[in-house]
């Protein structure tokens, strides 16, 4: 199924070596068919196909620095898609939501071995005693 998918870049003015860079990493995945920068400040990425939306923004927030995800509907023409249902609505609302990145680092556990001490000294075998 084809899709249209926006993703909001952060580009400097007329930097056109990001927009580049951008267009290819957006016709480097597969099933991508088309891509255009659209948007009022040029800051948006707007690709047309079978692609996975995820995938391609991470990729471009990794070689870019910062991409927010703005959309994703099917590629009709100019069809108004029916009322999104209560549950769509909430979806579509935690698609557009950035997260920031958070690390977690879990730290190994060690196994200690243990060793056993014995006291040699408490059976006497002193004859002073």
């Amino acid at each position: 199924m084809k899709q249209k998918v926006v993703i909001r870049l952060s580009l400097n003015g007329n930097d056109q070596k990001c927009r580049t860079k951008a267009f290819k990493i957006a016709v480097s995945q597969s099933g991508v068919e088309s891509a255009a920068i659209t948007g009022d400040g040029k800051n948006q990425l707007e690709v047309v196909g079978e692609v996975d939306a995820a995938a391609l923004t991470s990729l471009l927030r990794k070689n870019l620095g910062h991409a927010d995800l703005v959309s994703v509907g099917p590629a009709g023409g100019d069809k108004k898609p029916a009322a999104p249902t209560p549950a769509a609505a909430t979806a579509a609302a935690a698609v557009v939501q950035s997260q920031p990145g958070s690390y977690y680092y879990a730290y190994p556990s060690y196994q200690y071995p243990v060793y056993q001490v014995t006291d040699s000294y408490g059976q006497s075998n002193c004859s002073i005693m």
